[in-house]
């Protein structure tokens, strides 16, 4: 009976030893899962910065065209409007 119980502990013990491995197999998965996302997020946002500045870019070259413009245009009162 004594010898049931040292084996019975000892399948135990290889059995919580297996389930340590996974956990911590899967723990650094995850970790491995959260760093490479944070780089791609990292990634994404810079690219997205550098299309919005050059977005603002093409903005003000637009912006200067229109204040060319604005010179030639003519102001009206506010009773000199006609809407259609």
């Amino acid at each position: 009976m004594a010898s049931e119980n040292t084996t019975a502990e000892s399948c135990l013990m290889v059995i919580v030893q297996f389930l340590k491995i996974l956990f911590f197999i899967a723990f650094v998965y995850m970790l491995y899962n959260l760093i490479r996302y944070l780089f791609r997020l990292g990634k994404t946002l810079n690219e997205r910065r550098q299309e919005e500045e050059k977005i603002a870019g093409q903005r003000t070259s637009r912006e200067r065209f229109r204040t060319r413009n604005r010179k030639e245009t003519i102001e009206l009162d506010k009773d000199q409007y006609k809407v259609e």
